[in-house]
């Protein structure tokens, strides 16, 4: 069993220290790119866990920059945007405006945080 600190998450579930691979499929990530998005996993009792800071660092660092060159890219072009939506894709456009959406709520986050010191 993990024993960590859990608080009630943002996004509406309980997170931890970790990200367990139905907490990344629930944020919209494909479950067969998960090792090839955020790494090999620790397994405990059976169950694949990703770091919260590697998880969290990968989204700030990779994800949002490159969803950020994406959207400027395509925002001009509706009909791409909404094709994306219409099909099965891994990263489509609702995940990138996830993406987006909790990366900034952490940077506002650690802004105040830093601004309250």
């Amino acid at each position: 069993m993990v024993w960590s600190l859990m608080v009630v998450g943002m996004w509406g579930f309980v997170s931890s220290e970790h990200f367990s691979a139905s907490d990344l499929i629930a944020l919209g990530y494909a479950p067969d790119r998960l090792t090839s998005v955020f790494g090999e996993p620790d397994s405990v009792d059976g169950e694949s866990l990703w770091d919260r800071e590697t998880v969290v660092a990968i989204e700030r660092d990779v994800l949002a920059p490159a969803v950020r060159v994406l959207w400027d890219a395509f925002a001009p072009e509706w009909n791409t945007r909404l094709r994306m939506q219409g099909v099965s894709l891994p990263l489509g456009w609702p995940q990138m405006e996830q993406v987006l959406a909790r990366v900034t709520t952490r940077e506002t986050a650690e802004r105040q945080g830093a601004q309250a010191s």
